[in-house]
């Protein structure tokens, strides 16, 4: 089985490029889902994550303030990498596990799909690598409509990821998506077709 790297800057179109990997049948792991799954209220990551940031990062019902963390985190750098160094263990064994399974299942591909591909270590585990690339305004926009956050914040997060050239310097191919959903599924069958043996597109 053939694991697909997936990497990119928050809004670049990495949500739309695993639905068009869906539509052909390939699976694909959102590990900002799994991020959010391994903070669950009274997780071992959320418990090692109050004893370092403190528990004003949580609601009153025991759960994530995400914005609370986001605002220590996204603020200073020294911080994001903690946030970063404790979240990315408990994220690598739920991707471990996960591969795991679609083996079995017999996939030709798997996508684990991390905006921190490189920084946690993930990138060890796959075959390939593709960053989604888009232009900071169309990013910004993408980010305020899909998460229902202000203009601040967004620009907040946007500013404490790596700059596009890290991606495309790092990743084996760059698929750059400032246009229609139409053209995102062209370019991401031409990968598919040179990077995973017996593709068709036959659905």
């Amino acid at each position: 089985m053939k694991v697909i790297g997936l990497t990119g800057q928050t809004g670049a179109g990495k949500g739309a490029f695993c639905k068009v990997l869906e539509k052909y049948g390939i699976p694909f792991l959102d590990t900002d889902k799994t991020a959010r799954e391994v903070v669950g209220k009274g997780s071992p990551c959320l418990l090692e994550l109050c004893r370092h940031f403190g528990n004003g990062i949580l609601n009153d019902d025991g759960t994530l303030n995400r914005k609370a963390l986001g605002n220590i985190a996204f603020s200073d750098k020294n911080e994001l990498e903690v946030l970063n160094s404790i979240t990315h263990k408990y994220i690598t064994q739920r991707i471990n596990l996960w591969l795991s399974v679609q083996k079995k299942l017999g996939f030709c591909a798997a996508v684990i799909d991390a905006p921190q591909l490189f920084e946690s270590g993930a990138v060890n585990m796959c075959d390939v690598t593709v960053a989604l690339i888009a232009d900071e305004k169309t990013r910004l926009s993408r980010i305020i409509d899909r998460d229902g956050i202000d203009e601040e914040y967004a620009k907040k997060r946007m500013a404490s990821q790596n700059d596009e050239s890290f991606f495309i310097e790092k990743c084996d191919y760059v698929i750059y998506n400032n246009g229609s959903e139409k053209e995102l599924e062209e370019e991401t069958v031409a990968f598919l077709k040179k990077n995973i043996l017996h593709f068709t597109e036959d659905k």
